[in-house]
């Protein structure tokens, strides 16, 4: 099996490499660094920069999948110019890889790409699964879902030898980073504390999971829209205090008002205050074990 990542040199690409590495697979990744070189069997890099329409085509050489994770982080202060990064670095990059693709007929087994639980209305109260239709202008981050998903199946139609598959990410919980890490050092000083009624629903992934289902997608072929999220959700007061009881601390600060942590970070609060319970019905019907089930054992494992 060969693999091709986009974004590879992310927390969640390099995951999926080295989980992939393990499996024995080789793997190509796509970098706009044309100074990366690999010193590991059976991993190399290649060139590209999707806005010059320029790529190493020997990127495709033997592939079999595809898996597309390019994209600009979303934790950043959202300028116009930032939302313009991160709406085009989605979409023109998608296209730019699907369109080389097809042009030079390359005959690929299994295309994925990543998308998220923003496809859905922020809701206290909707379970989505992958049978509900995605909201309809409700969020700026739901506008790069609902434009970036429309990419692919335009491709879809266009190769229809190729298996596509779209993975609807929730909140991934990785040492490195994010909310995991921010909270965990937060925490450790007694600052952490819910922002707004911490009500909100946090639909959860543990890496190594997340890893696993791309990876088990591309030997499958898996086709269809999947939402890769744990199956069991949790209110955002209630990931807090599990991070704090973690490490031994509690929350003693009252709940942060929306309206300040916006006035600090933008429409940025946008990540941090949406509300999604999402279920992966899709993943329980493939029949995908999970190592990380449930939130403290995620915790535990993150900590070890």
């Amino acid at each position: 099996m060969k693999l091709l990542i986009t974004g590879g040199t992310g927390i969640i690409g390099q995951e999926i490499i080295n989980l992939s590495l393990i499996e024995g697979f080789n793997v190509n990744v796509l970098t706009r660094d044309k100074s990366l070189r690999s010193k590991r069997a059976g991993l190399k890099y290649f060139y590209w920069n999707p806005d010059a329409k320029v790529i190493n085509h020997e990127c495709f050489e033997g592939v079999n999948a595809v898996i597309n994770l390019s994209g600009f982080n979303i934790i950043n202060y959202w300028s116009k110019k930032n939302k313009l990064n991160i709406l085009n670095s989605r979409v023109r990059s998608t296209e730019f890889i699907l369109s080389e693709i097809n042009k030079r007929n390359i005959k690929l087994k299994t295309f994925i790409s990543a998308s998220g639980i923003a496809a859905y209305k922020s809701s206290y109260s909707n379970f989505y699964t992958e049978n509900d239709s995605m909201s309809d202008k409700n969020s700026f981050l739901n506008q790069v879902v609902v434009k970036w998903e429309s990419k692919v199946l335009e491709y879809k139609k266009e190769m229809p030898s190729t298996s596509f598959s779209i993975m609807r990410i929730g909140i991934v919980l990785y040492r490195e980073g994010g909310i995991y890490k921010i909270s965990n050092n937060l925490g450790r000083f007694y600052l952490l504390s819910p922002i707004g009624d911490g009500k909100q629903w946090q639909s959860w992934i543990h890496i190594n999971d997340l890893a696993r289902a791309f990876i088990i997608s591309s030997k499958e072929s898996w086709e269809g829209v999947y939402n890769l999220v744990s199956p069991n959700p949790v209110t955002q007061k209630v990931m807090l205090e599990s991070i704090a009881k973690n490490i031994n601390r509690k929350i003693i600060f009252p709940n942060i008002p929306v309206k300040l942590v916006s006035l600090l970070l933008g429409e940025v609060i946008e990540v941090i205050n949406s509300s999604h319970k999402v279920d992966a019905q899709m993943l329980r019907l493939k029949g995908f074990r999970y190592n990380f089930s449930n939130l403290e054992q995620a915790l535990t494992n993150l900590s070890s």
